[in-house]
């Protein structure tokens, strides 16, 4: 029988069966735990972009808001910028009435 490196054939046979056995589970058992830890990664990414996306949504909603908010601002200060130019007015028709007024009562 033919002997290579001390061993004969069948040895060299066993030998290679029981690497390829402890190969093909390292290989599956690298495999499942890989499976594992990139499905639970994926479901992680997956609530991260919902999550995001809420936000986004969010954010917009707050834009929006903010800018309705602005314009009314913008409104009411138009508004109250007329309120006081007619104001003014008032203050000085008061004014000349009361020069009116008084001119005559000094006059008399």
């Amino acid at each position: 029988m033919h002997h290579i490196m001390g061993y004969s054939l069948d040895e060299w046979l066993a030998i290679v069966t029981i690497i390829s056995i402890a190969g093909g589970g390292l290989i599956w058992l690298l495999n499942f735990a890989i499976k594992n830890g990139t499905e639970k990664l994926s479901n992680s990414v997956k609530t991260l972009i919902n999550q995001i996306d809420n936000l986004s949504n969010s954010i917009s909603l707050i834009e929006s808001s903010a800018r309705r908010t602005e314009d009314r601002v913008d409104r009411l200060e138009d508004k109250f910028e007329e309120h006081i130019g007619e104001a003014k007015v008032r203050n000085t028709r008061i004014k000349n009435l009361e020069h009116e007024v008084f001119d005559r009562k000094g006059k008399e």
